[in-house]
């Protein structure tokens, strides 16, 4: 089997000068296959067979469905003899003592419903699907009987509000209920509105919590739900937001690097959990949610499934909107109230991004494209040359986001209102496919760190950097995905402040939540970021970076990307890139929603 495994090495290890838009597995992971071969049966079809299954896994899918292993671009390299089997050869080659049934006989792999699995992969699809069918219990807070009546005061009963009421009321019936849509479709405005009515209807004794993925994604949502109760209902308003502390996901389950899972003896005990941003959940993240809380808690999984995954493994957002139809409590909003978050702009403009995002989502791509050629204030395409210029239009988006980058070191010296700095932060952001290469965010970190005078060294210690932390530091309070400014105290020496900090916080003599540049380890300049790391945020006017021949095209890192701006977009590429990104929807095998289905019929 060493012969074998030195070739199976060779045809998908990652090495310099490889294709890169094809996937590649890190150094070292034979030593997986190495435990399946101490099995004592163990064919060479097993092994290249769970080296196509690792090369979906690194692409985030959780399964190889047989009949697509012809189409994988990794099957070329797999010897001749096996390169266009079918299904029910494979099926008779996949056997053997390593193979378990995913029940009583545990073993490294597992053929199910005509997916190769990991038995890991297998087992959690399984328990997620179970966990989202149980019962309410005894214990559950019933619903109110005003529930209806206030549902109609709070929702209205017009036609384009019908599946935001729907979705409400809904709520008190199910312990897992899925809110789904794209920007726009007021997924944020029908949770604000459903904390509105639990609050008239229970005198405020329902306890909520607010959850998601990231730190960033759980102070947007806190940001937003605060503007969208109090634009509904001022008079509670204060009330409510007051009992508003949305956390990321770890931290609502106590989960650290000691304690890798809440005990099951200890669930969390509240009367809903409201987790948004699905769709950046994996699967062990969400198996970990599902089990962590009390049968007698309701859980309401907000997210839009037409953005990217989680970096890990899973289609989880998209598995739970298929799961829907075979069962799944939850409702897909698709009408669209608004497009801009900008009372000036006008109505043609708010026009175009309707179309511009209906196009996209609805795979109108040759419409969509005929959007961004002709052009508007708040969406253009500016082109890029092979000589690493820009076309018309570059010089202003050079510099809009040189102006962001002064203006922050202006506040940081202090010759501005502090607390004017935060909108600054989410004002300008330039959104890069890549980390590196032309049109990168290193790219452009270098490109305005050259125009403001900031050199990078080991800590962040100049002043005006906006900085994203990103690495959790539980000792210093910080978590992956928060944000900052480095600004000078009043002893003249650079400090962090966090965004999330309240204006009325910082001032010239008490600087609360501030931290020394050497607290933050791990760190990168704000001037751009990736777009996934994008996920979550929400910024004025956004600047899609798309690096020449980028292999991570796809239509999801597209729409992720131009989904973060409140007001304008402004992608910068080659169109051919552009076109083949909205050509190329990222596809992730998965057998979750076919597992609920299963399961749900099983059950029923």
């Amino acid at each position: 089997m060493n012969e074998v495994l030195f070739k199976i090495a060779d045809a998908f290890e990652a090495r310099p000068q490889r294709p890169r838009d094809e996937t590649w597995l890190p150094n070292g992971f034979t030593r997986i296959l190495e435990a399946i071969t101490e099995y004592t049966d163990v064919n060479e079809a097993t092994l290249w067979a769970a080296t196509l299954l690792l090369s979906v896994m690194e692409r985030g899918g959780s399964c190889l469905p047989l009949e697509f292993i012809a189409t994988l671009i990794e099957t070329k390299r797999l010897p001749d003899g096996l390169k266009n089997l079918s299904v029910e050869e494979w099926k008779d080659l996949l056997i053997g003592d390593a193979y378990g049934d995913g029940k009583e006989i545990v073993r490294p792999l597992v053929v199910h419903d005509g997916r190769l699995y990991f038995d890991r992969y297998l087992r959690l699809e399984r328990d997620i699907a179970r966990r989202l069918m149980l019962p309410l219990g005894q214990g559950a807070t019933p619903e109110p009987s005003s529930w209806t009546q206030i549902i109609d005061e709070v929702f209205g009963t017009d036609e384009n509000s019908k599946l935001q009421r729907e979705a409400a009321l809904n709520l008190f019936k199910n312990r897992v209920a899925i809110l789904a849509g794209g920007p726009g479709t007021g997924k944020t405005f029908t949770v604000a509105k459903m904390l509105i009515a639990l609050h008239r209807s229970t005198g405020g004794r329902a306890t909520v919590k607010l959850c998601a993925p990231t730190g960033k994604a759980a102070q947007r949502i806190k940001e937003s739900l605060s503007k969208a109760v109090e634009d509904f209902d001022p008079s509670i308003a204060a009330e409510i937001i007051e009992g508003l502390q949305p956390t990321t996901i770890h931290k609502l389950l106590r989960i650290t690097p000691l304690a890798a899972r809440r005990h099951r003896s200890n669930p969390l005990h509240v009367d809903f959990v409201i987790c948004d941003e699905t769709s950046m959940v994996d699967l062990v993240l969400l198996n970990e949610l599902l089990r962590s809380i009390s049968e007698d808690t309701r859980i309401l999984l907000v997210g839009d499934p037409n953005q990217l995954q989680s970096v890990d493994v899973g289609s989880v957002m998209t598995d739970l909107v298929e799961a829907t139809k075979s069962g799944l409590p939850g409702t897909t909003l698709d009408y669209v109230h608004r497009v801009l978050d900008d009372e000036n702009a006008s109505t043609s403009s708010r026009a175009v991004m309707l179309e511009f995002f209906s196009h996209i989502r609805h795979d109108r791509i040759p419409e969509a494209l005929a959007i961004l050629e002709r052009g508007d204030d708040a969406l253009k395409h500016v082109a890029f040359s092979g000589s690493d210029e820009m076309g018309d239009g570059g010089e202003n988006v050079t510099g809009t986001i040189l102006a962001r980058a002064k203006q922050l070191v202006v506040f940081g010296e202090g010759a501005a209102e502090r607390s004017d700095w935060t909108p600054v932060l989410d004002s300008t952001m330039v959104l890069a496919a890549q980390h590196r290469g032309p049109l990168s965010r290193t790219w452009w970190v270098e490109k305005i760190s050259e125009l403001v005078g900031f050199r990078e060294g080991a800590v962040p210690a100049f002043v005006g950097l906006p900085v994203l932390v990103t690495s959790t530091d539980h000792s210093n309070g910080v978590t992956n995905g928060d944000t900052g400014l480095i600004i000078r105290d009043t002893d003249g020496r650079p400090v962090y402040i966090p965004s999330t900090l309240q204006s009325s916080e910082v001032s010239d003599n008490a600087m609360a939540g501030a931290l020394p540049p050497t607290a933050i380890h791990n760190w990168q300049p704000w001037y751009a970021m990736t777009i996934h790391k994008s996920q979550g945020s929400e910024f004025d006017n956004v600047i899609v970076s798309i690096t020449p021949g980028t292999r991570l095209l796809s239509k999801e890192l597209l729409y992720t990307a131009v989904t973060r701006a409140k007001k304008t977009v402004t992608i910068i590429g080659l169109y051919d890139d552009i076109e083949k990104a909205l050509n190329s929807p990222a596809k992730r095998f998965s057998g979750l929603s076919n597992i609920f289905e299963n399961v749900y019929l099983i059950d029923m």
